[in-house]
């Protein structure tokens, strides 16, 4: 029997060099909108759930910091490092087994670097990425998980399975329709996506996700508790995750879609999604490059669901919070269920820590209220 389990109130911020406001601060403000959102106060919550890490904070044990401001303070709390969508999934275990009936998960990326330029956050992003690399098999030939991206899409297009010319304009509709909503980049031609400064060939800087800094929040709420709230946004109707192989297993360069296909088994059969490209309104992805997309989508059995209801938002090309992606990915599902008034969405999360080696994948399945 599928738990009963909604989402109740949501909370985004993209954060920016114009902002006075300190770490503990933006969190407070975040899940404090989103707990108005939800109509819950704090003291209903029984479980905050934060997704930070220490190497981008800057502080060690920073969730001493956060916790408190997402309302953990004397309270069951925990911190996950790792993606705010494997966050989400504790919760929602949480929740299932009858711990609490409100939860709050927050994820959190702002980098003490002084600036928060998209250059600034890529680079310290890249460099916390070498470090989670083995520092005897990896490290010394440089990967991160942008080498990984690169090489994938590298050997793609050299077995003539994707041009240069047609990733340049996937991403210029991706990064031009998602400017039009919570997009970081503004909106660019193919050309000029092609003529962008070189990152990790043959990826182009503007083909690499838009590396941003961004704080989320999103209130669960079980059964009767979640359905005598105000407005309740979705039910999350499915759920799956999986892991992608380690560098010393090829399958993570030949097929990177196979975790994707693996959590997507799990949430599908928890949903009952039997048709999905027929069922599923609208998809966001994580597809940290251009050359991945259709492999992804392919993973997710969505092959068939028509472009216009693929990455709304514009995807990570337009806005990649790193760590805090995947809420930023729910939030944008739940906007396009609000246009689609009801439905059936997919959201699709994967941390780039290692890029396609090691990453766990989760996908959900939620249903418009």
């Amino acid at each position: 029997m599928t738990p009963d389990l909604y989402v109740v109130g949501s909370a985004w911020r993209t954060v920016g060099d114009d902002t006075d406001l300190q770490l503990d601060e933006l969190v407070f403000e975040c899940c404090s909108a989103a707990l108005r959102d939800a109509g819950v106060r704090r003291h209903q919550i029984g479980l905050a759930i934060t997704s930070s890490l220490d190497l981008y904070d800057a502080r060690s044990i920073s969730n001493a910091l956060t916790a408190p401001a997402a309302a953990g303070y004397l309270n069951d709390e925990l911190r996950v490092e790792g993606d705010a969508s494997a966050a989400l999934l504790v919760a929602l275990a949480g929740l299932a087994g009858g711990a609490v009936d409100f939860a709050i998960v927050a994820g959190i990326h702002v980098p003490e670097i002084g600036g928060l330029a998209e250059r600034a956050v890529r680079r310290l992003d890249q460099h916390v990425s070498s470090y989670t690399f083995d520092a005897h098999l990896d490290r010394p030939v440089g990967m991160t998980s942008s080498v990984t991206l690169g090489l994938h899409a590298a050997e793609r297009i050299d077995a003539g399975q994707a041009r240069f010319e047609e990733l340049a304009a996937a991403t210029a509709a991706e990064i031009t329709r998602g400017a039009a909503r919570r997009g970081t980049r503004p909106a660019v031609t193919a050309a000029e996506v092609a003529a962008a400064p070189m990152a990790v060939a043959p990826l182009t800087e503007l083909m690499l996700p838009a590396a941003s800094a961004g704080v989320g929040a999103v209130v669960l709420a079980a059964g009767v508790s979640a359905r005598r709230c105000p407005r309740p946004r979705a039910r999350i109707a499915g759920w799956g995750s999986a892991t992608a192989p380690a560098t010393a297993n090829p399958g993570w360069l030949a097929d990177p879609g196979a975790a994707t296909a693996v959590a997507r088994t799990r949430a599908y059969a928890m949903a009952g999604l039997d048709h999905p490209a027929e069922q599923v309104g609208s998809v966001e992805l994580t597809d940290l490059s251009p050359a991945l997309s259709a492999e992804i989508r392919s993973a997710l059995d969505l092959d068939g669901l028509d472009a216009p209801r693929i990455n709304r938002s514009g995807g990570v090309r337009a806005n990649y919070p790193g760590i805090a992606n995947g809420l930023l990915r729910v939030v944008e599902t739940l906007d396009n269920l609000a246009d689609d008034h009801g439905g059936v969405a997919v959201v699709h999360a994967a941390d780039d820590l290692c890029g396609l080696v090691s990453s766990t994948v989760n996908v959900l399945v939620l249903e418009g209220v």
